[in-house]
């Protein structure tokens, strides 16, 4: 035991002797330095200045002559196709977004009238950032007499001037004189101008405005590097618009996507001497589709198709209680309330039933049915067993672009489960309908309008139909739902019941290219149009989380101020990075 304590001892000795040698060989290496670690030195001064341009379009900024925004890009994270809110593109609404960092289902800001906002439960930035240090000050410059009004309140001060003339002097002076550490510039005149002309670089009054606010930006940056402190402060520079501005695009611009929304179209620049240069751009918005189709649209006297029904048709088609299926086809919704919404209620688009009507008729609504329903898709069946009757929902569909739907009847275990895919991806739940019998019915397939009464009317175009005698496993509905064409190097060409590519048809058919050549026979007065566009379209909400939006903007300011992000705030937006 007096052996192993003095080993232990010799030990502690030893590494005793190495620490010391090391703090000493540490002291010799910072007593080099002129070392001051201080928050100053660290991180910089952080101060913001925030500039707001309402209705400047983004690539309208970027195609027009704007030296002095674009000699911010090269330490910048920008955007020229950043989005204002696409479902509610007026200023008051942006302002909101933009000032909160949530958007309008939390701070309820919707248009002139404030009786419903919730500003109080999600305060504007400033109170943010004050909440966390009282000593930053803050200082706004508007044109905009409701802007002044309602979105200032936690500024040290704000003035409401005349003229965007006047606010560019008001900063000016402000950065010459003042020790703000916030200071935000709102300018209107490029969005007067686009209302009165028209927002766009070929009406010259827009492009004049846009190029008149790039040298007033010029002004203030120039304001800016000459502070005396200039070095020793650390700035983040937030140049943006608002909103875009309403402009009807030529037909090969306009993708039906978020993007060809011309009032939703902004800008964005998040500029800081230590950023690296990053853009953000147009992401992918799909593969594109080009052909030839019929309007599919109307009741009895509308247009719609059939396969007609006999012995050998009726088998094909029909949801069997032993037997796989899987159905897919291309769709494009048209808008027919013209408002915008594309929302269709309840209309067939494909199916194989006697009859499609509001109170359900156990008699003849055997079979099953693809319809629309608000902005997504279902498929609704019903066996021969009772009443036993539902419906499986597909994910929502694009406005005016091309989607692929999918239906799959799939028997696990002795159960049978239905399933919806669009674009290839499953929707992520499946229902059990084991129990519901046969779905078999003498109906005729049809395209379009199923008779009954309850149900909407169809509006919509559709291409590649493909009906399979088997469940199509998921990896090959996903590697082939974007593609436009099948033929013999397809894995399941074999269980090919049907296949209505429709792209190059003409006349009152629409041709089977499977072996089995059952045609859809049209009816009504159908018109064939070729189209050029998109398929397989990202989501709205998808493709805008790829692009800064407004509600991002006080998340990247607080994060810049070094304030920790809290989760009662219930911040929407997110902060962008450099790398």
């Amino acid at each position: 035991m007096k052996k192993g304590l003095l080993i232990c001892l010799g030990a502690f000795l030893l590494l005793g002797l190495s620490i010391t040698s090391c703090n000493k060989d540490f002291e010799r290496i910072i007593a080099e330095r002129d070392y001051q670690d201080t928050a100053t030195i660290a991180y910089g001064n952080p101060k913001v200045l925030y500039i707001i341009a309402d209705g400047a379009r983004g690539v309208s900024v970027r195609d027009a002559n704007t030296p002095n925004i674009k000699s911010l890009l090269p330490n910048a994270i920008y955007s020229w196709v950043s989005l204002a809110n696409p479902d509610l593109t007026t200023e008051v609404n942006n302002w909101a977004d933009m000032l909160t960092g949530v958007r309008k289902e939390k701070h309820g800001v919707t248009d002139l009238d404030f009786t419903n906002d919730h500003l109080d439960k999600f305060p504007l930035v400033f109170d943010l950032v004050k909440q966390e240090n009282p000593q930053v000050k803050t200082v706004a410059f508007s044109s905009s007499e409701v802007f002044n009004t309602n979105f200032t309140h936690g500024t040290n001060a704000h003035s409401l001037l005349k003229t965007d003339e006047e606010v560019k002097a008001g900063v000016v002076n402000n950065l010459k004189t003042d020790s703000a550490s916030f200071v935000v510039a709102h300018f209107t005149e490029i969005d007067k101008a686009g209302d009165q002309y028209g927002s766009d670089n070929s009406i010259p009054q827009y492009k004049a405005a846009i190029e008149k606010f790039d040298g007033q930006v010029g002004e203030i940056l120039t304001a800016l590097r000459s502070r005396p402190k200039y070095k020793d402060e650390n700035w983040l520079v937030v140049i943006t618009s608002s909103t875009g501005g309403a402009f009807t695009l030529p037909a090969n611009q306009n993708d039906n996507t978020v993007f060809s929304n011309t009032a939703a179209n902004t800008f964005i620049i998040y500029y800081a001497s230590k950023y690296v240069q990053k853009g953000i751009s147009k992401p992918y918005t799909g593969n594109r589709f080009v052909g030839n189709s019929v309007r599919l649209f109307g009741r009895e006297g509308g247009v719609h198709a059939n396969v007609p029904s006999n012995e050998s048709t009726e088998e094909l088609y029909n949801f069997q209680d032993t037997a796989g299926f899987t159905i897919e086809l291309k769709i494009k919704k048209n808008d027919p309330r013209k408002d915008g919404s594309y929302r269709q209620n309840y209309p067939s688009v494909l199916g194989k039933m006697n009859e499609w009507s509001g109170n359900h008729p156990i008699d003849n609504e055997k079979g099953w049915c693809i319809f629309l329903e608000e902005t997504f898709w279902q498929i609704y069946l019903r066996g021969d067993n009772g009443d036993r009757r539902g419906q499986q929902r597909g994910q929502d569909l694009g406005k005016g672009t091309w989607n692929h739907i999918a239906a799959k009847l799939e028997k696990r275990n002795n159960r049978r489960y239905i399933r919806t895919y669009t674009d290839g991806v499953y929707f992520g739940s499946e229902m059990d309908v084991t129990d519901w019998g046969n779905f078999k019915t003498g109906a005729p397939l049809t395209l379009g309008f199923i008779p009954g009464n309850g149900h909407g009317e169809c509006d919509v175009q559709v291409a590649d139909i493909r009906i399979w005698r088997t469940s199509l496993p998921d990896a090959v509905i996903k590697n082939y739902a974007c593609e436009t064409a099948v033929d013999e190097t397809h894995p399941y060409y074999k269980y090919l019941a049907g296949y209505w590519p429709v792209l190059d048809a003409k006349g009152g058919e629409i041709k089977d290219l499977s072996p089995l050549e059952n045609h859809f026979k049209l009816s009504g007065s159908y018109e064939w149009k070729s189209f050029n566009d998109l398929i397989c379209s990202p989501s709205t909400a998808a493709l805008s989380n790829m692009v800064p939006q407004n509600a991002d903007i006080p998340a990247q300011i607080i994060s810049w101020f070094r304030i920790p992000r809290k989760a009662i705030w219930q911040l929407d937006g997110r902060v962008w990075l450099d790398q």
